[in-house]
């Protein structure tokens, strides 16, 4: 059976009398190829763990078993569980658990499936929660050794960027707290079916940074105030957070009063938490 190929999927869904859910944001993956580079890029060894969000109709599921020790999939959809006997049969070292990833405990699931060891963490994620997944995995506090996914390209460009580019915002500076995300390939809309109306990408992220010093919480704080109004000076942005200490916190960690958010690097967001924090 090849679940990558259009034919068979809409072949497949029709045995079970299914369709693409949209409220799912699901476009099945077709092209077997993407599918090796996604499985490639995640440097797998045979005594590693997987955490797969989205099993969609097993396609990833099926490549990564054929890499890892064991791999855990959480599906949303219950409809598709039924044909999970058929794409993933003959696979024992692949459970699929039904139900929604935000509303999972990461690190009691690590502790129930992969006896405590560090996992891995791959997917073709839903656009319209991408981020809110991501940041569930960044603080579940899990052993998580890296993120793997496929998210919408104009996301990706988001997540990779930089200081003082025009795409690095709120998200880009909550993730470098824990990583720092890189795109490896984009992917067609063409490879999908059904086809969405936007290209995606592959990030990946390894979470081996060190802490810089602060706390989750304190770094969150400082960085939603920060970008609070990305048109505002982060004096102006600071003021409601750090009162009337914000001119003078700036001015220690050699921040311009007058430059915007986006212009700020992770450290310096660090910089400044450790002075409201410890000082206010």
């Amino acid at each position: 059976m090849n679940i990558t190929s259009p034919r068979e999927i809409t072949q497949l869904l029709s045995e079970y009398h299914l369709s693409p859910l949209k409220k799912f944001g699901q476009n099945f993956l077709c092209d077997e190829n993407i599918v090796q580079k996604i499985v490639d890029s995640i440097g797998l060894t045979p005594d590693r763990c997987v955490l797969e969000i989205g099993t969609g109709l097993g396609a990833l599921t099926r490549a990564l078993s054929v890499r890892a020790k064991k791999v855990v999939s959480v599906e949303i959809d219950r409809g598709l569980l039924a044909l999970h006997g058929k794409t993933l049969a003959g696979l024992p070292n692949v459970t699929v658990l039904e139900g929604d990833i935000l509303k999972y405990d990461l690190k009691g699931l690590c502790a129930d499936y992969f006896g405590g060891s560090p996992f891995h963490v791959c997917g073709n994620l839903p656009y319209y929660i991408t981020s809110k997944i991501l940041m569930q995995v960044l603080e579940s506090g899990a052993p998580v050794r890296s993120i793997t996914a496929m998210v919408q390209k104009e996301v990706a460009q988001r997540l990779s960027a930089r200081p003082g580019d025009t795409d690095y915002g709120a998200l880009t500076a909550s993730c470098l707290y824990f990583s720092q995300p890189e795109t490896l390939f984009t992917v067609s809309r063409n490879c999908f079916y059904p086809a969405p109306d936007v290209d995606s990408a592959i990030i990946r992220m390894e979470l081996s940074r060190p802490a810089c010093g602060v706390a989750r919480s304190d770094y969150t704080a400082v960085i939603r105030a920060a970008f609070s109004m990305r048109r505002k000076t982060i004096y102006n942005n600071l003021k409601p957070l750090a009162g009337s200490n914000a001119k003078f916190i700036l001015e220690s960690c050699k921040i311009d009063p007058n430059a915007r958010a986006q212009e700020l690097s992770p450290s310096q967001f660090c910089d400044i938490a450790k002075l409201i924090f410890q000082k206010l």
